[in-house]
This record gives structure tokens, sequence and C-alpha cells, in this order.
């Protein structure tokens, strides 16, 4: 159900590719997989570091060059890269890779394994909230209201929403499939109108799935007190896969949602019956978090593929945020608004982790970059959080490598309850 960033073995990392013109970073770096396709790996490691020098920090190039230059007859060099992404604390699993392995065979490999094992050390800081003892919930979105302390989940596999009392208690929010609802995403709390949002999608693995509801996607409120359908809007068909994910929502009631099967961003408002085009598909890559500033003049934007962005909410035009030399924040899965910026889970590196992000006033730049928890134990597909009080509550195993998007059978005899974490700030 999750938008994920290509394999980790090198040649894989084409994105976008640009239009006619001055080349991009993207536009080099899909030439360069083509080379590797090709075996012309001189010419893979010449355009990798042409497309390495356009973006630096991108570490998936960055990775790509390690691996030009291993395949080139030059270990010590591919490990200087290695070593880069290792300060950075990326792990890309260079062990197994075979493109490394003239690497793995030079003097300098060994000392390289001791710095790779030290990062792997997990790095703990949570404790656990509450389990959720079904295995096969496959849970992802998580919220709580600050009225009444209940935790709300959503279930991918059963098409439902869990609620947990402040006493422990779990019962069925809404029931599977209540209303049409298809499997659970992300979900928010409107408090002033007493509503729960959810985001929903057709994914294979959901019981009850037909070949027909195939990009079927939507938004629905609860009224939180009944559960009773409050709001329901849905996409309308147009062949293409979407996935309704994150949710902002501001005091008048107005709701922003990505998309990040089609990559756009919709609002809808709060007297609408439709969701309008806020951003167009073509804005970013895969957008997975939205939060809205204090002020609600910009929208933050986690694109997956390319980091954090800021949206001018008047005129609707998007700008990168600058980063720290060394940062990375591609594969961030929801972003929560916390003091002086926000908690966000990062998915997409190895290993996974939880970070602190903190950006300036003016919302130009991104001024520090903090990993609050690494390779937990319990990580099997951790995701999308929500800061609660002085803790950032989130699930650690949302289990979603086990269901088969193609055949959408569920390897349940691998399955475990859900963990929730608990993560002092």
């Amino acid at each position: 159900m999750r938008v994920v960033l290509p394999g980790v073995l090198c040649g894989l990392f084409a994105l976008s590719v640009a239009s006619q013109g001055v080349p991009t970073a993207a536009s080099l770096n899909a030439k360069a997989v083509a080379a590797y396709q090709a075996k012309d790996f001189a010419a893979f490691l010449r355009l990798g570091q042409q497309a390495h020098a356009l973006e630096p920090e991108n570490p998936q190039y960055m990775y790509n060059v390690a691996c030009g230059e291993a395949l080139n007859g030059h270990p010590a060099e591919a490990i200087q890269f290695l070593d880069k992404l290792l300060e950075e604390r990326l792990d890309f699993g260079a062990e197994t890779d075979p493109d490394l392995a003239r690497a793995r065979s030079s003097p300098e490999w060994k000392a390289f394994e001791t710095r790779l094992a030290a990062l792997r050390k997990p790095l703990i800081r949570s404790q656990v909230a509450f389990t959720l003892p079904d295995p096969e919930l496959l849970a992802t979105g998580i919220v709580s209201d600050p009225e009444t302390g209940d935790v709300f989940v959503a279930s991918v596999r059963q098409r439902k929403i869990l609620r947990r009392t402040p006493r422990g208690k779990v019962s069925d929010f809404i029931h599977p499939g209540q209303d049409g609802f298809l499997a659970g995403d992300s979900l928010a709390v409107d408090k002033p109108r007493r509503l729960l949002y959810a985001t929903t999608s057709a994914v294979p693995y959901m019981v009850g799935y037909e070949k027909t509801d195939y990009g079927r996607s939507g938004l629905f409120a609860f009224d939180l007190k009944s559960g009773k359908l409050a709001r329901k809007t849905m996409l309308p068909a147009d062949e293409k896969r979407h996935l309704l994910n994150t949710l902002a929502i501001d005091h008048d009631g107005n709701v922003y949602v990505s998309d990040t099967g089609a990559s756009g961003i919709y609002l809808l408002r709060r007297v609408g019956s439709t969701l309008e085009e806020f951003l167009p598909a073509s804005a970013f890559e895969a957008t997975q978090g939205l939060a809205l500033s204090e002020d609600e003049k910009t929208l933050f934007v986690a694109d997956y593929a390319s980091g954090l962005w800021a949206v001018d909410i008047a005129s609707r035009r998007p700008r990168k945020l600058d980063t720290p030399r060394g940062t990375w924040l591609g594969g961030l899965d929801g972003i929560s608004p916390s003091q002086g910026g926000f908690i966000a889970v990062q998915i997409g590196v190895k290993p996974e982790r939880v970070l602190r992000i903190r950006v300036d006033r003016k919302a130009t730049r991104v001024t520090s970059v903090e990993i609050l928890e690494m390779n937990h134990p319990a990580y099997e597909g951790p995701i999308q959080g929500m800061v609660a009080g002085q803790s950032f509550l989130y699930v650690a195993n949302s289990q979603l490598d086990l269901g088969d998007a193609k055949t959408g059978r569920l390897a349940a005899e691998r399955a475990h309850p859900t963990v929730v974490l608990r993560l002092p700030l």
C-alpha cells in the first residue's frame, strides 16, 4: 500500500526523467541506469558521477557511484563513498550487493564492516504503549482524541478502525467495510466538529477485494462518539492508481489530502462535497506527508522521493526546503507538527528511524535533524505516527510487506500482534 523507493541494488535508482533541455540529476541517473543495464559500466560510472555532482546530498546517487567504482576496478574509491553514506547513518546493504564484490575482496573492507556493524546497533528510547493482539490487522494510521484520550488505529487488511480507551478497552470504532470503507490508511481528528477523518483505498490484500476496486480511493468522516458516517467523498474513477494518504485539517474544517498513488494533493472544503485538486500530480513524485504551519499560510509536504517542501497556500507555489549538509529527508512517511518543526518516521532508508526535524520561522530551510530512535527490534514496517502531548505514538510493525499486491495473498503465518510505541519527546 505504501510507495517505496526503488530497490537498494545498484542501477535501480531511476526516478523521473527531465524534459528536453539542460540535463538534471534525475535524467543523468536514468541514463546511468540504462548504461548499467547494457553492462557499459564505464558509462554507468561517468553518468553516475555527473548526477552525484548535481545532487551531492542524494544518497541514491552516491551509492550508485560506489557501485560504479567497484565495477570499474576501483575498490578503495568505492569504499570511500560507502563511508560517506555511513557518516549520514545510511545502510544500503553493501555486503550482499554483487556489484560490490571487488570492494569486499579489498583490504579496506574489513574496517568498513566494523563501522557498518556499529551503525546497525539499535537506538531505543521508546516503550511499548500497547499491543493489538489480532496479527492480521496490518495497522497503519493512528491518532488520539485530545478530549477523551481515546486512540484510533486504522486497519488495512480488515477495512476497519479500532478504538482503544485510556483504560485499555479495544473495540471496533467502525466495522469491517462499514459504509463502503476500503483499506484504512491515515487518520486525523477535527476536534471542534468532533469528527474522525480517515483516508481509504483499495488494495488487493484487503478482505473482500474485487478487481473492479482498482484505483478506488476516498475520504470518510465519522462522528467521534457514535462512529456513524458524517461525510464521504470518493475520487472519480479514471483508471489511475490512487492512494489517498495523509491529512491536514485547518481551523475552519477544510481538509488537505495527499495522494501517494498519483502524487497530487486534494482539498475537501468544510461545506464541499468533492475533492478539489489543490496541486496537480506533476508537482511532486510521491506525496506522503502533510502538515500546516501554525498560521495556516503554509502547507508542508513530505515527498517520499525528494524530501521536505513548503507550499504557500495563497499562491499554491511549492518550494523545496534547504537541508543541512549531509542530511537527506527522502523516505519520510508522515510529518507530525511538533515545537519548531516535525516528528517523522523515515522508512525509505536503512536503518529505519524516527526523526525530529526543525525548521526556521520563515519556512525556508531545515535547521537541524536529530535521530530519536532507530532500528528498533519491533520494527516490521514502522509507519506514520502522531504527537500526543509530550510523546510520539506510532505503529512499529505495520507488516504491509506480508501482503502481496499482485495476488492479494497475505502471509498470515508470519504475522504478529501490532505493537504501538510511545516515544518521549
